[in-house]
């Protein structure tokens, strides 16, 4: 997370599409244009303390190019269409107080794990390789939370063979060097967690909380707990064991200036937004807003206009502006390119309603007329006239006397012969779903019902990787046709 000095930029040009209530503040969301660089997803996208924004790698590919924008994300700069830094996508990235940007880990395009490590102090321009093989294990879909004062911690993610970790890693120096602060955190194992950095008011290190939430465990189980540190990663406590929304991979978790997002709870400096992810229902579009550090959230948006999305981008911006950016549709593809901006304020006031329309009168005919006339009370008009008698009920069907438990003739389709009555069989009783032998969840435990529902979520969830696999070969056909249609495009293009 980046804590960024106040900037000028120029007004977003792009007029609000849609708005959504953000505890006592609107937020307004508007597309960009469609971004120059690929479509994709798992890449690294931060934003620097003068409100620029970098995109850094990524699937599909992998890729190793750098991308800049300087204007909340409406235009945008190719710095590199290969850095010095290997192709890779999961990698974390994030920009220390100095305005040093850290990179590291991922997946390499041989598909081994990296744990190297690389920075740049220009913006993203050149880069220098602080590390070819860092002490901790390597990784991806880990966390890395900048501290004030430049302390960095890294934690969790998919380990060499996959396996989720929970350990804790600091560095004091930038990312040269780094000591295990912890071999495993309290919290459970996880992969694609959300996580970010609080400041106090005081703006002092002493003061930061780190927090992590939700991400995916061992076996494939979605969590939905959040735990917090307010000692560089030394001690967490857990906050919301279980919050209001859906347990989910990859959300993006921003903080927002409290002063430009309604206000928080007690002070709070920030307020934190969590927007889209991976649930076991599928890809998500929601929002939810936390004014107290995490420990309660109401929902604010169930459909944003960004759609839903997993393993896209997001950042916060001195000024409120929320970026979301990049990702895919559902866990088959449909890499994303597409540029949100979320900016707070009241609505445009909504257009005056139209005038109601004149009611319609039909011309009575000459009979009906008449009758109306006839039957009208003397000084009164047609409106006193009385109602038209009720439609006669249609002829009983011919056949045994129905009553309300027993079927009647289907009518004939397609001109065939008539289909005889269904007569219901006797009710049989009641199944019985659960033996006596079974507990009833009214009379379990708090944590028997929590472990009833992770074994429903690893139910879910092979069924979820069950159905994923089905069109996983043609998901990598597609793949390697964009990037062979990208490597043609970068040729003619280099020919001109």
């Amino acid at each position: 997370q980046v804590h960024m000095l106040a900037v000028s930029l120029p007004p977003h040009s792009a007029p609000p599409i849609a708005h959504v209530r953000i505890g006592r503040a609107n937020m307004q969301w508007s597309e960009c244009e469609a971004a120059p660089w690929a479509a994709r997803s798992r890449a690294g996208i931060v934003a620097l303390p003068g409100g620029e924004i970098l995109v850094l790698g990524g699937l599909i590919g992998p890729r190793h190019d750098v991308w800049r924008s300087t204007d909340r994300g409406v235009s945008w700069d190719r710095l590199h269409e290969g850095a010095p830094w290997a192709a890779r996508w999961g990698h974390c990235v994030t920009v220390l107080s100095s305005g040093k940007v850290l990179l590291l880990g991922g997946m390499g395009s041989s598909g081994k794990k990296l744990n190297d490590v690389w920075c740049s102090q220009d913006q993203g321009v050149s880069w220098q390789k602080l590390s070819e093989a860092a002490p901790y294990p390597a990784r991806t879909g880990c966390c890395l939370a900048a501290l004030p004062g430049g302390p960095v911690l890294l934690f969790g993610g998919h380990g060499a063979s996959n396996e989720p970790l929970n350990d804790v890693w600091r560095s004091i120096d930038g990312g040269s060097t780094w000591e295990q602060v912890l071999e495993a955190a309290p919290w459970p194992e996880r992969a694609w967690a959300g996580c970010t950095t609080l400041v106090g008011t005081g703006g002092e290190s002493t003061s930061a909380t780190v927090l992590v939430l939700g991400g995916v465990a061992g076996g494939e189980v979605l969590l939905d707990d959040v735990w917090r540190s307010e000692d560089g990663g030394a001690s967490w406590d857990p906050i919301a064991e279980g919050g209001p929304w859906a347990a989910r991979r990859s959300p993006c978790l921003v903080a927002v200036p409290a002063s430009a997002a309604g206000g928080g709870e007690g002070g709070a400096a920030e307020v934190l937004l969590m927007l889209g992810g991976l649930a076991a229902t599928g890809p998500l579009a929601d929002i939810w807003r936390s004014g107290d550090g995490g420990a309660s959230w109401e929902r604010v948006a169930d459909d944003a206009p960004w759609g839903p999305r997993l393993d896209h981008g997001a950042v916060a911006l001195a000024d409120g502006t929320v970026l979301v950016m990049g990702g895919q549709r559902s866990t088959s593809g449909g890499h994303l390119n597409d540029v949100w901006s979320g900016i707070f304020g009241e609505p445009p006031p909504l257009p005056p309603p139209r005038p109601p329309a004149p009611p319609v009168t039909e011309r009575p005919s000459v009979a009906a007329s008449s009758a109306s006339s006839s039957s009208a009370a003397p000084g009164l008009g047609a409106s006193s006239a009385q109602p038209p008698p009720p439609p006669r009920p249609p002829p009983p069907r011919s056949g045994p006397a129905q009553s309300a438990d027993v079927a009647g003739a289907l009518p004939p389709m397609g001109g065939g012969p008539q289909a005889p009555a269904v007569i219901p069989k006797a009710a049989a009783p009641k199944a019985t779903l659960m033996s006596s032998s079974v507990p009833r969840y009214e009379d379990m435990g708090a944590s028997d019902i929590r472990r009833s529902i992770l074994d429903l979520q690893r139910g879910l969830a092979d069924i979820t990787r069950r159905l994923d696999s089905v069109g996983m070969e043609n998901h990598l056909l597609r793949e390697e046709n964009i990037v062979l249609k990208d490597a043609i495009d970068d040729k003619i293009e280099g020919s001109r």
